[in-house]
């Protein structure tokens, strides 16, 4: 009966819990997920606390640090300030104006009197630097107008002006004028006279320096022909200097020098003067550059300057080939007709020169007393003759032999059959397989019998 009753209770329970379970259901359905956004919620904001935590730490941290490095910048400061105060002398005059101005003042405000101190002090460095840059000015205008005087243009005082001024501003300033006039007109002179004297005296060198290679190779026969060098006047507009350098009124009689100094006489003869005058000084005035020249005017007076003390712009230097038409002597100068010849015609004349040069150098054909100590009379030729027939190359070398000379020529395989029949001794280098090379020695009478032996 008992389990009857409860059967009847299950049913009532059993609808009871179905209703419960729909609530509940419910409940979960609207609460929980509204408590678990809240949770998430709560969750961040707890993490951005901790993040915010963490970084007012550091700061802290930084702040102690900083509080640390400015405690010991602080202590380094007062050992400075009182080593300052300790090497600072006393200075009463500062002392008694600043307790004069501090007197005026009911309260004083040391940063407010800071600030006007550094407003004014900064109006004072613009106006400084506003003067300084004016008077850098003047002074690169005073330089550049008077270059010749040595002073400093960013110097901070004016000691050096100051004394150029004390110079310039003295009682014999006129005095001073004059005497510098005078010198200046004596330095002209005296300029004029070793300058002079310099270019006739290298052009006359000159002249006798050709006429000695002209008695050299008058001597000699290059095959058929005969030539002679020729030194003159310049055929261009720096020839008309020539015959100022080269007038006779320059002529020195020794016998006539007085040994005073006051009766010292004058190169520079009236006569002279009177026909040269004008001419020498336009030349003297190109080795004096313009007052106030820029830099390009001074760049050129050199270049004038180096052109002009060469006594070699004044001449004008040439071959002339001599030819023999029956008992008339036709000559011919090369530099109308070297572009017109040949190639061996026109190295004819090269190796003329070129061996008359080392005649020279060496003094063949000068008394014994003017040669040198023996020498070896070296020359070494390179591809020597190179355009030449065999007939010119003999004609050479025989040249060489008549001066005496030692000559070492180095030839080509095909240009060397010009050679063997006029030389002492052959040497033959051949490298077939460019690893090592092979010297083979040729006496003349013995490349002969070789030659004889190939050919039977």
């Amino acid at each position: 009966m008992q389990w009857q009753a409860d059967m009847g209770v299950w049913k009532k329970k059993e609808s009871e819990k179905t209703a419960l379970t729909r609530r509940l259901d419910e409940l979960l359905a609207q609460n929980v997920k509204q408590l678990e956004e809240e949770r998430e919620a709560l969750l961040d904001l707890c993490e951005g606390k901790k993040k915010e935590r963490d970084h007012l730490r550091e700061l802290i941290l930084g702040r102690k640090n900083e509080l640390e490095r400015f405690a010991h910048t602080l202590t380094e400061l007062e050992e400075t300030a009182a080593d300052q105060n300790r090497q600072l002398d006393e200075n009463t005059n500062h002392d008694r104006e600043l307790n004069a101005y501090l007197a005026d003042k009911d309260h004083v405000r040391y940063d407010k009197e800071r600030e006007v101190y550094e407003s004014k002090a900064r109006i004072l460095a613009e106006q400084s630097n506003k003067a300084r840059e004016a008077l850098m000015s003047l002074r690169t205008e005073y330089v550049r107008r008077y270059p010749g005087r040595n002073v400093p243009v960013s110097a901070r005082d004016n000691t050096a002006y100051d004394c150029l001024l004390k110079r310039l501003s003295c009682d014999d300033l006129e005095r001073f004028k004059e005497q510098a006039s005078r010198q200046a007109r004596s330095a002209v002179e005296h300029f004029k006279d070793d300058f002079m004297y310099k270019i006739r005296s290298a052009i006359k060198e000159a002249v006798l320096r050709t006429e000695e290679l002209n008695r050299i190779i008058s001597r000699l026969d290059f095959g058929k022909d005969k030539y002679q060098f020729v030194i003159g006047r310049c055929q261009g507009a720096d020839g008309r200097y020539y015959d100022m350098f080269m007038d006779e009124a320059l002529e020195v009689d020794p016998s006539q020098l007085d040994h005073s100094f006051e009766n010292q006489m004058n190169l520079f003869s009236m006569e002279h003067e009177t026909h040269y005058g004008e001419l020498m000084g336009e030349l003297i005035n190109i080795f004096i550059p313009p007052e106030n020249a820029a830099p390009e005017q001074l760049e050129e007076a050199k270049r004038n300057m180096e052109k002009y003390a060469d006594y070699r712009t004044y001449l004008s230097f040439d071959m002339q080939q001599l030819v023999q038409n029956g008992d008339e002597v036709i000559k011919i100068r090369l530099s109308r007709m070297l572009r017109k010849n040949s190639g061996g015609e026109g190295q004819n004349p090269l190796y003329v020169a070129l061996l008359a040069s080392f005649a020279q150098a060496y003094r063949i054909g000068q008394p014994l007393r003017l040669r040198r100590s023996p020498a070896i009379r070296l020359v070494i030729l390179d591809e020597a003759f190179s355009k030449m027939d065999a007939e010119k190359v003999a004609s050479c070398i025989e040249l060489i032999r008549g001066l005496g000379f030692q000559a070492i020529i180095s030839a080509t395989n095909d240009k060397i059959q010009n050679y063997v029949e006029n030389v002492d001794r052959t040497f033959v280098f051949a490298n077939p397989n460019k690893k090592s090379i092979s010297i083979q020695e040729f006496e003349r009478g013995r490349l002969k019998e070789l030659v004889q032996e190939m050919d039977i």
